[in-house]
């Protein structure tokens, strides 16, 4: 017997999406409860169709510890950051925030597939990383 998890999956993009249509079509345990996604993409739109919720971050943190694991495929790093804020002041300590590259992990075990990468390389996530910090003033 295979043991459930709820998961929620953060950004519906190109990656999200092809994330959220691999937990869907694989027997694996994953329980995606909810999604978070403000544009409409195929992704939000898969979503919709299966009858998962589409939910804004307060609507995720509202689930508290109905999410083991939230699967951040936004890319964003001030979005991370928010999210884990957010988690600290509702005091949920249970809820795990993965990262993309945990993802790719868990990927790898659902697919034979390769799963492309939210940034082209390592190069290109340390440009973005320092291109945040830059705006929000960390960087000069």
């Amino acid at each position: 017997m295979t043991e459930e998890h709820n998961i929620a999956i953060a950004g519906l993009g190109r990656i999200g999406t092809l994330f959220l249509e691999q937990v869907l079509e694989s027997d694996c345990g994953l329980n995606v409860v909810c999604v978070l996604e403000v544009k409409d993409t195929p992704g939000r739109q898969l979503a919709e169709e299966k009858g998962i919720k589409v939910v804004d971050l307060d609507g995720l943190i509202q689930i508290g510890v109905g999410v083991d694991v939230v699967f951040d495929m936004t890319g964003s790093g001030s979005f991370r950051s928010k999210m884990q804020n957010k988690y600290e002041e509702s005091f949920n300590s249970y809820t795990a925030i993965a990262s993309p590259a945990i993802a790719r992990l868990v990927w790898s075990f659902l697919s034979d597939e390769y799963l492309p990468s939210i940034h082209s390389s390592k190069h290109q996530a340390m440009v973005d990383s320092m291109l945040e910090q830059a705006r929000a003033g960390i960087l000069k």
